[in-house]
């Protein structure tokens, strides 16, 4: 098969991220803040499914979150791609099977989204310390937030795998 079943999975559990991300956004707009929930969208993707599979998805994803965010078009996508690729580079160094180390790549995916988010769309005001401060308060806001959507996330994505009879196993580790 050319795409793994399991993409489209994963593309459809990162679309309810984004929703749920915009959902928060929208509530907090009066009160100057902002989550960015984007880290644990490319860790499964990355680490269970083939390369050609897991491109598919984070592309698709990107894609879906560049043309439904503000910002410069292609940001995401090309960030995805990237920080999927090195994932996939180094997924046999991560254990998958709780959620400890899924964890830890998502905040730190997540933070480099959110310094990637401020140096593409702050251009020109990087000397205003309130950019400065608005990055700090997204980031420290969005990863305690992520401490608990995150699990849930990835214990979401394993059930409907479960339900749907697919795999739950990443595909084709190479044994160190």
């Amino acid at each position: 098969m050319l795409i793994d079943p399991r993409a489209f999975v994963l593309i459809g559990t990162n679309i309810l991220l984004l929703y749920i991300m915009q959902l928060l956004n929208s509530a907090c707009s009066s009160y100057l803040f902002y989550w960015v929930l984007a880290g644990p969208m490319l860790v499964f993707p990355a680490l269970f499914l083939s390369h050609r599979s897991g491109s598919f998805c984070l592309l698709c994803s990107g894609l879906w979150i560049d043309a439904s965010t503000p910002g410069i078009f292609g940001s995401f996508t090309i960030s995805f791609l990237i920080m999927g690729t090195m994932l996939f580079v180094l997924r046999h160094r991560f254990r998958v099977e709780h959620n400890y180390h899924p964890l830890i790549i998502a905040q730190i995916t997540n933070a480099i989204v959110i310094v990637l988010l401020s140096l593409s769309n702050g251009q020109g005001n990087y000397h205003v310390l309130d950019l400065w401060i608005l990055t700090i308060t997204t980031f420290l806001g969005s990863s305690l937030l992520l401490l608990f959507i995150a699990p849930w996330f990835f214990n979401f994505q394993r059930m409907l795998f479960e339900q749907f009879r697919m795999n739950s196993e990443p595909e084709d580790i190479p044994i160190p």
